[in-house]
């Protein structure tokens, strides 16, 4: 019971570590833009969509994140080396071009490396994957369910939609570094916070 109510406390960390990275981003990148209420989206189209993004979330999590670190999560005392560098730099890189896009190429590409980073960094020094996913979930929530960005992969309905179409994606945009550097100070600061009540 404990540990589920822990895996839920860290996943819904994530979910405010990658809203607060978003919203960066959207203040620097998008707040200019002009937004209606989408009046033809209904509960079933929102339900579905998260559903997805949850879905997208958990597997590659599961594959970016957990086989790399299984080892570290699993034990939670196994320090530090080299080969985690190694494995989180592998990791990154793959979640990267998994998301292979040539028209957004490779600003996009070095974007999602970073985020890869990022929810590696998380799972890592939390030794708990629930973080990345709800940093992986909310974020792809965010982008593609309540913004009419695209997202994780495919257009979904969005609760707002644009007065005239962007062009540049969040995870295409040359300002994504923001979401970066504010989602490892927001990770930092929390585990920190963490260790202090051990």
């Amino acid at each position: 019971m404990k540990s589920n109510l822990q895996c839920i406390r860290w996943f819904l960390l994530g979910c405010l570590i990658s809203t607060l990275s978003f919203f960066a981003l959207f203040f620097i990148a998008y707040s200019n833009e002009v937004y209606f209420f989408n009046s033809s989206i209904n509960f079933v189209d929102i339900f579905e969509s998260a559903v997805y993004c949850a879905f997208i979330a958990i597997v590659e999590e599961f594959l970016f994140r957990y086989l790399f670190l299984k080892k570290w999560i699993k034990d939670k005392k196994k320090k530090l080396t080299n080969r985690v560098f190694y494995l989180g730099l592998m990791s990154s890189i793959l979640f990267g071009f998994l998301h292979f896009n040539l028209d957004e190429f490779p600003l996009m590409q070095i974007n999602l490396m970073l985020s890869g980073i990022s929810l590696f960094f998380a799972t890592y020094l939390f030794r708990d994957i629930s973080i990345a996913v709800g940093m992986h979930f909310s974020w792809n929530l965010i982008q593609g369910v309540i913004f009419p960005f695209e997202g994780s992969g495919t257009n979904i309905n969005s609760l707002l939609v644009f007065e005239h179409e962007v062009s540049i994606i969040p995870e295409a945009s040359p300002f994504m570094f923001t979401s970066f550097f504010v989602e490892i100070i927001f990770i930092w600061t929390f585990y920190k916070i963490k260790s202090k009540r051990v």
